[in-house]
Order: structure tokens, then C-alpha cells, then sequence
């Protein structure tokens, strides 16, 4: 559902955006500006791994539904900056995303945006100091928690985003938790294991289809979807299975090209609740199929709940 905002409103939520849009591109010009010295020891795993994570997510902000402004004869970011190419907060949000990524392709790592509020102050300065501490360490997960915040506080200043936000906001809990407890020290060894049993009878085997399920015109996962995906990558390990198939599909309700976007949301969602859980990103392939296939039959423009959903498959 679109958001109607004045332009008075609109030009409130997209300063803060635009601002650290200007931020992250003078950053970006200041990287570029390197010596040659400097760009031979630059690409640590951490901004190697930094620029890849936001060049994803520059990917993901252009494939968001079209926001309101988009559809209006007047720009609302035109007030801002008249030679801009922007059209509309979407075309920021890849923007701004784009210029993050040019810089860790530097060599450089990215400025955390700013909190806009006081609960986000308290994650930004968690993930600073787990950062700090661990980013060398484990450089993947701490470019995934940095890009985590980054997304989940540009997307909250788009009205449209909301969801996406959220989703950010979702994968952000786990990479955080997973950022500071490698920071913390080794468990100590755990004792000799006692003598093994006789084997079990086999269990029987597990299943192969899971299925999640989402809100109206939504990709967020909830705690009950989060438990499916763990019993996913549970079964997958104990089976062997190596590969695992994502198919997000949607109602009849709404428009078909907007569905089929709107599939294509979902089935990434759930490939990153699953990488995030430890699955090997190439081992996974997620696509949409919008309203087509549906669980339950019904006419167009009919609102079902176990329509909308993500199938996920386990492969040998």
C-alpha cells in the first residue's frame, strides 16, 4: 500500500538521507584521492567484504517498489539539488549504497550512519565497539552487521521501505549477537566425551518442503518463520542435501507485476535468514513466481493468507 505524504513531510524524511548521501560521496572522493602507496595495501578482507555486502544491497534498493514520488510531475528532491539524476528515494537509497561500496573498494571502510533516534544510538555503539574488536577476526560477519545498521537506518527514512527497514532491522539482531561473541574468549575445553552408545534406530527421514508465511503486501519474517528456517539448515546438515531451492509466491490481490516483485522480495529474504544461519550462499537459489502456483485456487484480486508464502526445497 502507498504512503501519501505532502511534500513538506517528504522533504523532512529525505533530508537526513540526502545529507549522508552528500557525506558518503565526499568520502568516496577523498578515497579515490589515494596515492598509489596507498592503494597497494588497500582491500583488508573487512572492506573487501564491505564493498560486496553494500554493492548487494545497492541491488536490492533498486528492485524496491516504486515510491510515491516517483509517480508525481514534480520531483521532490529537485529542491535539494537541480542537476541531480535522482528521480525518486529509491534512486538514493542505490546512490548511497553505490558510494559506500566505492569506498570500501578503495581500501576505505564506510562511516556507520548516524542514529536517528536513541535506540539506534545504543546499537550503533554496540556494533562500534564489536567492531573495534573483531572486524579482523571475523570480517565477514562484521561487514555483514555494519551493512545490517546501514540498511536498516537509510531504508526507515523512506515512508515505502518500511518493511525492508524491518527485514534489515531482523538480519541486524543475528549478525550483531554473532559480531560480539567473537569477541569474546574461547570457551574452555569440554571434557572426554563418554562412551557412545549403540546407534539408534534410523529416524525418519526429514522432510524436503518447508513453507513460511507472510503479512499482507510484507517480507518480514516472523519468530515462527525463523524457527522453519532453522529446522531447514538443521535437516540440511543431517541429510546432506547440497543444495536448497527458495520460491516466494504471493496472493491475487494487487496488480501482477507488482506481485511478481513483491515474490522476488520474500524468496530473498529467506535466502538471507538462511545465510545468516550458516548456509553457503552459492548452495541457494531463490526466485518468484508472484501470483502463479497457488496453494489455494482463487480469482484474481482475493486476499489468502496461505498464498503468501516462500516454498523452500532441500536437494541432494
Amino acid at each position: 500500500m502507498l504512503i501519501s505524504v505532502d511534500q513538506a513531510a517528504r522533504r523532512k524524511i529525505a533530508r537526513p538521507l540526502i545529507l549522508g548521501l552528500a557525506a558518503v560521496a565526499l568520502a568516496a572522493g577523498l578515497a579515490a584521492c589515494s596515492s598509489d602507496d596507498d592503494m597497494a595495501s588497500a582491500g583488508s578482507p573487512f572492506t573487501q567484504a564491505l564493498a560486496r555486502d553494500y554493492t548487494d544491497l545497492s541491488t536490492q534498493a533498486s528492485n524496491l517498489p516504486p515510491p510515491p514520488e516517483a509517480q508525481s510531475d514534480e520531483g521532490w528532491f529537485d529542491w535539494l539539488d537541480p542537476f541531480s539524476d535522482s528521480s525518486d528515494s529509491n534512486d538514493l537509497l542505490v546512490k548511497a549504497f553505490q558510494s559506500k561500496a566505492e569506498i570500501a573498494s578503495n581500501g576505505a571502510e564506510p562511516q556507520l550512519e548516524a542514529a536517528p533516534d536513541a535506540v539506534a544510538g545504543t546499537i550503533r555503539a554496540r556494533l562500534e565497539r564489536a567492531l573495534t574488536v573483531s572486524k579482523d577476526q571475523v570480517p565477514d560477519v562484521a561487514a555483514r552487521a555494519q551493512t545490517d545498521y546501514d540498511c536498516w537506518v537509510l531504508y526507515a527514512s523512506v515512508p515505502t521501505a518500511a518493511a525492508a527497514s524491518q527485514a534489515c532491522k531482523t538480519s541486524l539482531d543475528s549478525s550483531l549477537v554473532q559480531l560480539e561473541n567473537a569477541a569474546r574468549p574461547p570457551a574452555p575445553p569440554a571434557p572426554a566425551p563418554a562412551p557412545v552408545p549403540a546407534p539408534a534406530p534410523a529416524p525418519a527421514p526429514a522432510p524436503s518442503d518447508y513453507t513460511v508465511y507472510f503479512d499482507f503486501d510484507s517480507w518480514t519474517l516472523t519468530a515462527e518463520d525463523l524457527t522453519v528456517l532453522t529446522n531447514v539448515i538443521n535437516n540440511a546438515r543431517s541429510g546432506g542435501q547440497s543444495r536448497i531451492d527458495v520460491v516466494g509466491h504471493t496472493d491475487t490481490s494487487g496488480p501482477a507485476g507488482y506481485n511478481q516483485r513483491l515474490s522476488v522480495h520474500r524468496a530473498n529474504v529467506v535466502v538471507e535468514a538462511l545465510v545468516d544461519m550458516g548456509a553457503r550462499r552459492p548452495a541457494i537459489h531463490a526466485s518468484g513466481v508472484g501470483e502463479n502456483d497457488l496453494a489455494v485456487p482463487t480469482p484474481d484480486g482475493v486476499k489468502e493468507a496461505k498464498n503468501r508464502r516462500a516454498v523452500i526445497t532441500l536437494a541432494p
